[in-house]
């Protein structure tokens, strides 16, 4: 081989290389790339994992609602009686058909003898640690609730204990509302908090037949004063 031929290949071989600076240029552009996908791509993940516990805990919740319908003749109508202060039946009755690790009694308003939900440990503990999904702040729960073996958070409300409430296109007798993350992140109502109402013979899920409409109270990113993420609830379980 002659010298140039060499050289000529030496420097062919050369030029296949990255400069030092090259290589610093690709992973800089790597470190951005990776900032912006990697957070999206968990976000994604954790919102479906939420979406995906909601649907579990309410089947659960499902199971549980109509063994108490069948110990009470087929009807929650009258069950619980008392107006708002059967709601600390309606807790004891789901605390009978679940595993639960916490049980903590609401206002005698709601027929316990403690002081609440947010109080004694089982929901968030004031209006500034749980959220709608517009942002703003909600309110201290003084309803009986339950802490389940899996974390999940649980609180209990009787309006009309003969289910005259008129919600939506239909009437309940109350609503319970259930946070599947515990007391982690995001707290916030539509996000890894949602609710169900109380017929006298199922649960319906808040955002259904009319009551808490999805297209106004889910709506990501809205700071509208409906958007509560009430309707959320309905919505993800339908998707």
């Amino acid at each position: 081989m002659t010298k140039q031929s060499k050289d000529n290949k030496e420097g062919t071989m050369k030029n296949k290389g990255f400069t030092l600076a090259e290589t610093l240029i690709v992973i800089a552009i790597i470190g951005i790339i990776a900032s912006i996908a990697i957070p999206t791509l968990f976000g994604t993940t954790s919102d479906a994992e939420l979406k995906a516990a909601w649907k579990k805990q309410y089947s659960d919740l499902t199971q549980a609602t109509m063994m108490i319908i069948a110990d009470n003749g087929g009807t929650l109508a009258g069950a619980f009686p008392g107006d708002a202060a059967g709601s600390e039946d309606l807790k004891n009755a789901f605390a009978s058909k679940l595993n639960i690790i916490k049980d903590c009694s609401g206002f005698s308003t709601y027929g316990g003898t403690g002081a609440g939900a947010s109080t004694e440990g089982c929901w968030h503990e004031d209006a500034n640690s749980w959220f709608y999904l517009n942002g703003t702040t909600t309110w201290k729960e003084s309803f009986p609730g339950l802490i389940l073996n899996n974390g999940n958070l649980i609180r209990f409300l009787i309006n009309k204990s003969n289910c005259s409430y008129q919600t939506g296109d239909f009437t309940s007798c109350g609503n319970i509302l259930i946070d599947i993350n515990g007391f982690k992140k995001p707290n916030t109502y539509g996000k890894d908090i949602f609710g169900v109402n109380i017929t006298t013979n199922s649960l319906v899920p808040l955002g259904a037949r009319e009551s808490n409409d999805p297209s106004t109270t889910c709506v990501e990113g809205s700071t509208a004063t409906e958007n509560t993420g009430s309707g959320c609830s309905a919505k993800y379980l339908y998707e």
